[in-house]
């Protein structure tokens, strides 16, 4: 079920060109990682790792974003580069590859393992199709999330704090997007990445 929740969300991140469709996918992808990351039956300090792991990624990321689209009347239009029917195709390219990765010796009896791959690929698939730079930030969040997810499925003895650190590193990044976003807000308000090339002095 959850397994589910987080493919039709994953797929809707690259389907879905609206910004406010995006943010409710990211929102919904990562409260099902999470849920499946949760560690059960683990120590109190786990726990607290773990609820502050929640908490960046589902408060802070999407509300840096959600605060510059709305500061700055940023459109929200994500700017895919191909057409609905393209970013179909690749989203079920992407499941298949995910499956082919299940058939492999090194994963054979890891469950949950397609989900990861998938998470994986499509938030690579989210920073390729798409020009916007909003796209490219809520990339960079789910990808964030799906490293989380590989974490708990593949080393679930991982330490609480690698997974904040790595966390932190997709939060800075998306802050970094933001910073880079907000200064070529003047220049192009449609923040399509093609800009940056005419930026190169």
């Amino acid at each position: 079920m959850v397994g589910g929740v987080i493919l039709f969300a994953a797929a809707m991140l690259v389907i879905d060109p609206r910004f406010r469709s995006a943010i409710v996918a990211y929102e919904i992808f990562t409260a099902a990682t999470l849920w499946l990351a949760f560690p059960a039956g683990a120590p109190a300090t786990a726990v607290v790792f773990f609820a502050g792991l929640a908490a960046v990624k589902l408060i802070a990321g999407p509300s840096a974003l959600i605060f510059l689209v709305r500061r700055y009347h940023v459109p929200e239009d994500l700017a895919p580069s191909p057409n609905i029917v393209v970013r179909l195709v690749v989203v079920a390219i992407a499941l298949v590859a995910a499956h082919e990765v299940t058939e492999m010796t090194a994963f054979a009896g890891i469950a949950s393992t397609g989900i990861v791959f998938y998470a994986l690929f499509t938030s690579m698939l989210i920073v390729i199709v798409f020009r916007n730079l909003l796209a490219h930030a809520i990339g960079l969040l789910v990808l964030g999330s799906a490293i989380t997810l590989a974490g708990a499925v593949f080393a679930p003895s991982l330490p609480g704090a690698i997974e904040i650190a790595d966390t932190f590193d997709a939060v800075v990044a998306t802050i970094v997007a933001l910073t880079i976003a907000r200064a070529i807000l003047a220049y192009d308000p449609h923040l399509d990445i093609r800009s940056l090339r005419e930026l190169r002095g």
